[in-house]
C-alpha cells in the first residue's frame, strides 16, 4: 500500500512551520486517486493550515506500479544542481530498499530515477496514451479471431510500442504475430504503435520472440 511520512514545512507565505504528510511511497497500481493527482500535477501542493496558502513541497518518493514494471524513485527538482551526487546516493538506496524487500528482489526490470514529479507525471501520461492504442488494438484482435499476449511494459516504452502482440493461430510466433499485425493495420494504418512493432518484428532473426510477458519468470505479485 502507498505510505506517508510527516515533514517540518514552512510556509513561504506566512512564514508558520507546520508539520505535513507527505507520500513516501505510491502504489499507482492501487492509488488510483493518488496517480491522478501526480499526472494533474497537484501532488506536491500542500495547504498551509495558519494562512490557507499553497505550499509546493518536494521529497523524494518511490513510485511502484508491477504490472506496469515501474519503479520510480522521484527526486526533487532541486537536486538537479547536483545531479550525479543525488544519481549515486539514490541508486544506493534502491539497492538497499530492493534488498530489504523480498518481493523486490525477483522484479524483472530495472528501477527508473526522475528529478521532480513533473518527470514521471509525463510517463503516466504517455503510458495512458499507449493504453488506449493498445485498446484500440485489442478490439480490431477480438473481431478478428487474433489471441494477444502481453508485451512487457519497459520493452514497449523504450521501443514505443503497444502493450498487447497480436497473433493469428493457436500459437505464437513471429510469422503468426507478423500476419496479425498486418491484418489490423491493413484495417486501421492510424496505429502508429502497431507500425513499429511490425517493424521490430520483421527484424527478427528467430521465430521466437523474446519481449513477450512471462509471469513465471519475473515476481509481479507485490
Amino acid at each position: 500500500m502507498s505510505t506517508k511520512g510527516v515533514f517540518k514545512v514552512k510556509c513561504p507565505a506566512c512564514q508558520e512551520q507546520f508539520n505535513a504528510d507527505f507520500w513516501t511511497v505510491v502504489r499507482g497500481d492501487r492509488d488510483q486517486e493518488l496517480k491522478e493527482m501526480l499526472i494533474s500535477g497537484e501532488f506536491d501542493l500542500l495547504m498551509c493550515p495558519n494562512c490557507s496558502a499553497l505550499v509546493a513541497y518536494e521529497e523524494t518518493f518511490i513510485y511502484l506500479d508491477p504490472g506496469k514494471e515501474l519503479l520510480v524513485f522521484v527526486m526533487p527538482e532541486a537536486y538537479l544542481t547536483e545531479k550525479d551526487k543525488w544519481l549515486e546516493k539514490t541508486r544506493a538506496d534502491c539497492d538497499l530498499v530492493k534488498s530489504s524487500m523480498l518481493n523486490l528482489q525477483s522484479l524483472c526490470f530495472e528501477p527508473v530515477y526522475f528529478f521532480g514529479a513533473a518527470e514521471l507525471a509525463a510517463l503516466l501520461l504517455r503510458d495512458r496514451d499507449i493504453e488506449e492504442e493498445t485498446e484500440v488494438l485489442e478490439f480490431i484482435a477480438a473481431e478478428k479471431k487474433f489471441r494477444t499476449a502481453g508485451i512487457h511494459p519497459s520493452f514497449a516504452r523504450a521501443h514505443d510500442l503497444p502493450f498487447s502482440l497480436p497473433y493469428s493461430g493457436p500459437s505464437l510466433s513471429k510469422d503468426t504475430a507478423l500476419a496479425a499485425v498486418h491484418d489490423i493495420i491493413a484495417s486501421n494504418d492510424a496505429l502508429l504503435r502497431a507500425q513499429n512493432l511490425l517493424k521490430i518484428l520483421s527484424a527478427l532473426e528467430t521465430a521466437e520472440i523474446g519481449f513477450v510477458k512471462r509471469r513465471e519468470k519475473c515476481n509481479l505479485n507485490l
